[in-house]
C-alpha cells in the first residue's frame, strides 16, 4: 500500500506523521514493539528538526531510524537478497570507487589497452611521479562522481557496458568509461544498481516470504530518482510506505509552464493557442520544476491519498493586508495574482533591501531583526525568538566573516555607554577548514616539505591557541618572539642546505632561521651591546628568562623541521593514520572547544583506512596524494552541525531547507551568484544527453529552493541582494529568481520598485538611523553625528578640545613633524584615531634593494664615525653583517660610495668645532628644544637626506630658537643631494634673526601649533611652502604688498592652490590623504588655510634661506 500526503506546510506533515506513529504504537505487535520507525529524509537538518517536532507533539521522540534514500535501498536490498551476498557497506560507495579506479588505471594491463590512450595521456603527462601520482587520484575521485551518479540515473549504461555493449550516447569518452567500468564489475559485480534490479525481481516473484517492516515513511525529500521512486513502489505492494511530501499547490500543477515555455508555445503555436492555454501562478511555473517533476512521478503510482493543505476558508483582516499571506494563498491555488488593493499602510511582511557589499547586507539584516524583536509582540503576539529566524545565503562562506563580525561583535560601546544589543546565532554548514582553525593549521603543515619557512607562516602558526597551549607559550611571549626575530632578519629558509634546494642553486645562510637564532643565541651569551663575532653580527635582546622561551622558539622549530622531513616519506593509509596523529598529538594540544576540529582529523585519517581497506588497496600513498584526500574533506560542507540550535541560524541554501520559521531572510540574491552555476565534468557523459525526468540539477534545485522559502516564510519575509557597486555606485541586477518575484509583487501586491530599500554605502550614514529599520549601533551613530555637525567639512564646527597638549617639552624636529601632516598628528596625539594600515613587523621577503631610509642610515653611521674618528671598516661591517641590506655583490659598491659621502658631511663641520650646543625656548606652556653645533663661523646642522618643507621647517625653528636665546649667529645646514646615484653637498645658510623678533615667530608659532593639535587645520608645511613660493614671486628681500588671504583668491592663487594640492611633496597628493577626506569630505578650500598664521611665519622662512652648492 502506497499512502501520499501532500501538504504546503511542513509542520501539517509532521502532526500527521505524529498522529501515524501514535496510531502504529497502539496497535503494534509485542515482537516488534522494539524495533526502530524507519524515516527517509534527504538532510540531517530535516532528520534535526522532525525529531524536535515528534518529540514536541508526543513528549518524546524515540526508536526513529533516518536513513537517506541510498542508505535506505542498499540496507533493504540487503534484507531482500541477503547479508551473505550483499555487503554492509558498499564497495561502490565514491570513497571506494576512487581507491578501485586508481588502482585500476595504474595497472599495466590498463594502461597497454588502446581504449586507454586518452587516460594514460592525463596523468602520465606530468613531470614527475608525485605530481602524477595526485593527477591519477584526481582523476579517479572525478570518475567515481560520475559512476555514482550513472548508478543512481542512468543504470541501463552500466548494464549495456557489462554485456559489451554500447550506451549510444555519441560522445568518444564512453568508451575508456566502459572498459574500466567492466574491470570494476569483473572484480566485484554487485553494484547497487544490479542489486535494485535483482532486488527488484526478487519482490515480484518472493516480496511475501520476506521479511520487510511493516511501515516505510519517506519524509519530505522533494526530489526523487525514478529509481527510488520504482523501488518504492514495488515494496508498496508488500509492505506500508508512507510518502510525506511538500506540495506548494492544492490544485493540480503538473501542466504549469514557465516563462521560457510559454514563449515557446507561442512561438511554436501562434496566439491563438496561447491564449487558450491555462494561465497560471508564474512563481509556480518559474520555480517549480524540480517539484513539479516529482509531482508528476508519483501521480501516476496507484496509491491514496490523505492532504493536508492549509486552505482556511476565514482569511481574517490581519492576514488580507498582508502581502506575504496573499503571494502564498495565491501559489497555494496555482491561480495567476490579480491586481489587488487594501494592503496595511506599514506592511512588512516583504521585506526587499538592495546593499553596496555583502558585509552593509549583513549589517542591515542586523538591524532588521533588532526591529522585529522590539515590535513582535507589542500587540499581545507571541515574541519573537532568535530560534524562530533563518537567514539563508547560496554560499554561507562568503557571508560567515561579516556574521561573526556583526553579530558577535556589534561594536565597542563608549564610556557611558550600555553594552550594543547582540543577537545570538549560529553558522552552519561550514567547511571544517574554514570553520575550525585547527584544521587549517594542521592542513598547513601537511605543506612543510614544500614550505620556505616563511617567517610570518611560523608566528601566525604559533598564535593559535592549541599550539600556544601545546609549548606552553602566551601572547606576550609570540610578541616578544616577532620582536627578535625582526631585529635578527629572520626572513625564510630553515638553513643554506633548505634555501639552496628551494632556488636550486647555491645560497648563502644570511636571513634563516638557523642565521637568525645564531644571531641571538651568541648576543645572549656575550655583551649587552652588538658586535661582530665570526661571520654575524649578535643580537643582546635575549637575557634573564627569556632564555627559556628561546629555547622553546627552537624546539619548535626543530619539531616542524623534522615533521618537514618525515612527511616526504610514502606510507600505506595504516601508517599514514598512525604517522598524521601522532604530529598532531605532537603539535596541538586541545580543549572541549577544540575537540570537533581534534576529532574531525581523527575521524578523517580513520576513514582513509577504512576506504582502503574496503576497496583493497594497500599500495603506498604519497604526501600529495594524502594532502588532495584531506582537503577534499575538510572543503566538504559539513550540514548536520551547528542547524537549529536554539539561535538565530545562518546556513547555506541546501535541499530541504523548507524548514518553517517566522522570519526568513535570505542574503546574496545577485545576479550571476543565484541561482548558481555548476560546471559539469568534463568526462560526465549524462551533462553531454538530453535532461530526463527526475535527473539532478543544480538551476533547478535553487530555483525550487526559493519557492519553498517563499511558502516557509510563516509571518515575515526578508531578501536582500547587491544592488550598488561599492567603488562607483552603479546599479547592479539581482538575481532572476528576485527579479521574477518583484515583477509578480509589481503586478499583484501594490509592491512597486521604490518599495526596494536602498541603503547607504556606509554604516554612520544618518539615513541609517532614521525610517522604520534604524541602526542601533551606537559606534557608528556618534560618527553619523560627526558627519552631520560637519556637513561641509568646515574646520570651524569642530569644538576645540581644552585637554592640555600631549608634551611639555618638544623638539624642533617633532614640531615640524607635526606640521608636516597636522591632521594626522591632531587625529593620532588628540582623538586616538589612525588611519593608514600599519606595516607588519616580520617580511617574509629578503631585501633585495637599498632605499631612502637604508641609506639615511648608513650615512649617519659614516657621518658620526667621521665626527667622532671611529674606524669606517668596522661600521662598514657591522651594516653589512646588520641584514638590513641585500645579500648582493652591488653592496659593497653602495657602502663605499655612502662612506665617501658620509666623509664630506663629516668634513663639512671643519676641524675645529666646539662640542654640540642645546637651547630651550620658552613658549609658555610649551618648552622647544633645538640642538646644533657650535662653530667658529656660526651655528651649522647636518642632514643626511635632501631638503625638503619639514627639513626646512625644523632647520627655521633651530635658527630661531638660539637667536631668541641671545646667540646672534647665522645657521649653516650641509645635506646630501642625491642624483643618479651620485652625492652633491649642498649648503643652506640662515642668517640671523633678531632676539625680540625670534621670540615673537616662536610664539606665534607655539600659538598655531596648539591650534593644530585642538581642531583639524590643514596648515600643512609642504603646502605652505608650496604657496608663499608662488606668494613671494621670487622676491628674496620683501614681502609682497597684498595679503597672502588676498593673493589666494586671485586667479594666480587658486591655480597655484589646486596645483599644490596635486603635487606629490607628501608620498600622495593631499587630495588622496585620508586624514583629509575624513575630516574635509567636501574637498579643502582656500578659506580653510590659516593664511594669516602661515603668512607670518612661512614667507619669512622663504626670504631667510639661501642654498646653493659647497665648491
Amino acid at each position: 500500500m502506497l499512502a501520499l500526503y501532500p501538504s504546503n506546510k511542513l509542520e501539517h506533515l509532521s502532526f500527521l506523521l505524529s498522529a501515524l506513529l501514535s496510531q502504529q504504537s497502539q496497535s503494534e505487535d509485542t515482537a516488534t514493539l522494539f524495533t526502530p520507525q524507519t524515516i527517509l529524509v534527504e538532510s540531517p537538518g530535516m532528520q534535526h528538526w522532525l525529531n524536535m517536532s515528534l518529540a514536541q507533539d508526543r513528549s518524546v521522540a524515540m526508536n526513529l531510524s533516518f536513513p537517506l534514500p541510498v542508505r535506505f535501498m542498499w540496507d533493504t536490498a540487503r534484507k531482500i537478497l541477503g547479508e551473505e551476498r550483499v555487503p554492509k557497506q558498499s564497495p561502490f560507495r565514491r570513497e571506494v570507487l576512487v581507491w578501485r579506479i586508481d588502482a585500476i588505471i595504474r595497472s599495466a594491463a590498463f594502461s597497454e589497452l588502446p581504449e586507454a590512450e586518452a587516460v594514460n595521456r592525463y596523468w602520465q603527462q606530468c613531470s614527475n611521479e608525485e605530481e602524477a601520482s595526485v593527477q591519477r587520484l584526481q582523476f579517479a575521485t572525478a570518475l567515481a562522481d560520475v559512476y555514482e551518479q550513472y548508478l543512481l540515473f542512468r543504470p541501463q549504461w552500466l548494464f549495456a557496458w557489462e554485456e559489451g555493449k554500447g550506451a549510444d550516447t555519441g560522445n568518444s569518452d564512453e568508451v575508456w568509461q566502459a572498459v574500466i567500468w567492466r574491470a570494476l564489475v569483473k572484480e566485484n559485480r554487485d553494484h547497487p544498481a544490479r542489486l535494485h534490479a535483482d532486488a527488484m525481481e526478487a519482490l515480484a516473484e518472493r516480496g511475501s516470504e520476506l521479511s520487510l517492516p511493516e511501515n516505510i515513511i519517506v519524509f519530505a525529500i522533494n526530489t526523487m530518482a525514478p529509481q527510488l521512486v520504482q523501488f518504492l513502489d514495488a515494496l508498496a505492494v508488500h509492505t506500508h510506505i508512507h510518502v510525506f511530501h511538500l506540495n506548494p499547490s492544492v490544485n493540480y500543477w503538473g501542466e504549469v509552464k514557465s516563462n521560457k515555455e510559454q514563449a515557446k508555445l507561442l512561438r511554436e503555436s501562434g496566439l491563438a493557442q496561447w491564449q487558450e492555454a491555462r494561465q497560471d501562478n508564474p512563481l509556480l511555473g518559474n520555480l517549480g520544476q524540480q517539484g513539479r517533476d516529482l509531482f508528476n512521478l508519483l501521480t501516476p503510482l496507484e496509491s491514496y491519498e490523505v492532504s493536508a493543505f492549509d486552505t482556511d476558508p476565514v482569511v481574517t483582516e490581519e492576514q488580507a493586508g498582508r502581502r506575504l499571506y496573499a503571494m502564498q494563498e495565491d501559489i497555494l491555488h496555482a491561480c495567476a495574482p490579480q491586481a489587488r488593493s487594501g494592503f496595511n499602510s506599514g506592511d512588512n511582511s516583504i521585506t526587499v533591501v538592495s546593499a553596496h557589499t555583502a558585509l552593509r547586507e549583513v549589517q542591515a539584516l542586523h538591524d532588521y531583526l533588532l526591529t522585529l524583536m522590539n515590535t513582535a509582540g507589542a500587540d499581545g503576539e507571541t515574541p519573537l525568538k532568535p530560534s524562530d529566524i533563518v537567514v539563508m545565503c547560496p554560499a554561507i562562506e562568503e557571508y560567515a566573516p561579516f556574521v561573526e563580525a556583526v553579530f558577535h561583535r556589534v561594536g565597542t560601546p563608549s564610556p557611558g555607554d550600555t553594552e550594543p544589543p547582540r543577537i545570538p546565532c549560529s553558522i552552519a554548514d561550514r567547511a571544517p577548514l574554514d570553520a575550525e582553525p585547527m584544521i587549517a593549521a594542521f592542513v598547513r603543515l601537511l605543506s612543510l616539505p614544500d614550505s620556505r619557512f616563511e617567517v610570518s607562516q611560523i608566528i601566525d602558526y604559533l598564535r593559535l591557541e592549541p599550539v600556544q597551549r601545546k609549548f606552553r607559550l602566551t601572547s606576550e611571549d609570540i610578541d616578544m618572539m616577532s620582536e627578535w626575530l625582526h631585529q635578527a632578519h629572520v626572513h625564510w629558509g630553515r638553513n643554506a642546505a633548505h634555501k639552496s634546494a628551494l632556488l636550486d642553486k647555491e645560497a648563502a645562510e644570511t636571513f634563516t632561521w638557523a642565521w637568525g637564532l645564531r644571531r641571538l643565541l651568541t648576543g645572549m651569551t656575550m655583551t649587552d651591546s652588538p658586535l661582530i663575532a665570526g661571520d654575524i653580527l649578535t643580537i643582546p635582546d635575549v637575557e634573564g628568562q627569556s632564555t627559556v622561551l628561546l629555547g622553546k622558539l627552537i624546539h619548535l622549530l626543530e619539531a616542524l623541521s623534522l615533521f618537514a622531513s618525515e612527511l616526504k616519506a610514502p606510507r600505506n593509509a595504516e601508517d599514514w593514520h598512525d604517522y598524521l596523529n601522532e604530529m598532531k598529538a605532537e603539535c596541538f594540544e586541545a580543549t572541549p572547544e577544540d575537540m570537533p576540529g581534534w576529532e574531525a582529523i581523527s575521524k578523517a585519517t580513520a576513514d582513509l583506512v577504512t576506504h582502503c581497506e574496503q576497496a583493497g588497496f594497500s599500495d603506498e600513498l604519497t604526501l600529495s596524494q594524502i594532502r588532495s584526500v584531506l582537503v577534499k574533506k575538510f572543503t566538504t560542507p559539513d550540514a548536520a552541525n551547528h542547524f537549529l540550535t536554539g539561535q538565530v541560524t545562518f546556513c547555506s541554501m541546501l535541499p530541504m531547507r523548507s524548514i518553517p520559521f517566522k522570519v526568513v531572510c535570505i542574503l546574496g540574491l545577485n545576479d550571476g551568484e543565484f541561482p548558481r552555476q555548476s560546471a559539469p565534468l568534463s568526462i560526465d557523459l549524462m551533462a553531454k544527453t538530453p535532461r530526463k525526468t527526475g535527473d539532478r540539477s543544480r538551476r533547478l534545485e535553487d530555483r525550487y529552493l526559493f519557492l519553498e522559502a517563499l511558502i516557509s516564510a510563516r509571518e515575515y519575509l526578508y531578501l536582500s541582494y547587491q544592488g550598488r557597486r561599492g567603488k562607483d555606485n552603479t546599479e547592479r541586477q539581482p538575481s532572476l529568481v528576485l527579479s521574477e518575484l518583484l515583477a509578480v509583487l509589481n503586478s499583484g501586491y501594490e509592491f512597486t520598485p521604490s518599495c526596494v530599500r536602498q541603503l547607504p554605502l556606509h554604516p554612520f550614514s544618518p539615513a541609517n538611523f532614521t525610517g522604520d529599520m534604524p541602526s542601533f549601533e551606537s559606534g557608528w551613530f556618534r560618527l553619523a553625528g560627526a558627519v552631520t555637525t560637519v556637513p561641509d567639512g568646515s574646520q570651524g564646527e569642530f569644538a576645540a578640545t581644552s585637554a592640555p597638549l600631549p608634551q611639555a617639552v618638544i623638539s624642533t624636529d617633532d614640531m615640524a613633524g607635526v606640521f608636516d601632516n597636522p591632521l594626522r598628528a591632531f587625529a593620532g596625539q588628540r582623538l586616538g584615531v589612525r588611519l593608514e594600515q600599519a606595516e607588519p613587523l616580520l617580511a617574509d621577503e629578503e631585501p633585495f634593494s637599498e632605499n631612502n631610509l637604508l641609506r639615511f642610515n648608513a650615512l649617519r653611521a659614516f657621518t658620526e664615525a667621521g665626527i667622532h674618528q671611529q674606524d669606517k671598516t668596522l661600521v662598514r661591517e657591522t651594516l653589512q653583517k646588520s641584514g638590513d641590506f641585500p645579500d648582493t655583490p652591488l653592496t659593497p659598491a653602495l657602502m663605499e660610495s655612502w662612506e665617501q659621502a658620509g666623509a664630506q658631511l663629516s668634513s663639512s663641520l671643519g676641524l675645529h668645532m666646539a662640542e654640540q650646543n642645546y637651547v630651550c625656548a620658552d613658549l609658555g606652556e610649551l618648552q622647544l628644544e633645538a640642538g646644533a653645533w657650535l662653530g667658529s663661523d656660526g651655528l651649522k646642522m647636518l642632514h643626511y637626506g635632501s631638503q625638503n618643507a619639514k627639513r626646512m621647517m625644523a632647520q627655521y625653528l633651530t635658527l630661531l630658537c638660539f637667536n631668541a636665546n641671545g646667540n646672534d649667529l647665522p645657521l649653516q645646514v650641509f645635506y646630501l643631494k642625491w642624483a643618479k646615484g651620485q652625492a652633491e653637498l649642498r649648503q643652506a645658510t640662515w642668517q640671523p634673526v633678531m632676539m625680540e623678533e625670534a621670540q615673537q615667530r616662536l610664539e606665534e608659532i607655539g600659538a598655531l601649533y596648539r591650534q593644530v593639535l585642538s581642531e583639524p587645520v590643514p596648515c600643512f608645511a609642504g603646502l605652505a611652502v608650496e604657496l608663499t613660493k608662488k606668494y613671494t614671486g621670487g622676491r628674496k628681500k620683501e614681502k609682497p604688498q597684498i595679503p597672502l588671504s588676498q593673493w589666494l583668491s586671485s586667479t594666480e592663487g587658486l591655480k597655484t592652490w589646486e596645483n599644490a594640492l596635486d603635487s606629490g611633496f607628501m608620498q600622495a597628493s593631499i587630495n588622496d590623504d585620508p586624514y583629509v577626506r575624513w575630516f574635509f569630505p567636501q574637498g579643502l578650500l582656500p578659506d580653510q588655510f590659516p593664511c594669516e598664521a602661515a603668512e607670518r611665519f612661512f614667507v619669512p622662512l622663504l626670504l631667510n634661506q639661501k642654498d646653493g652648492k659647497v665648491s
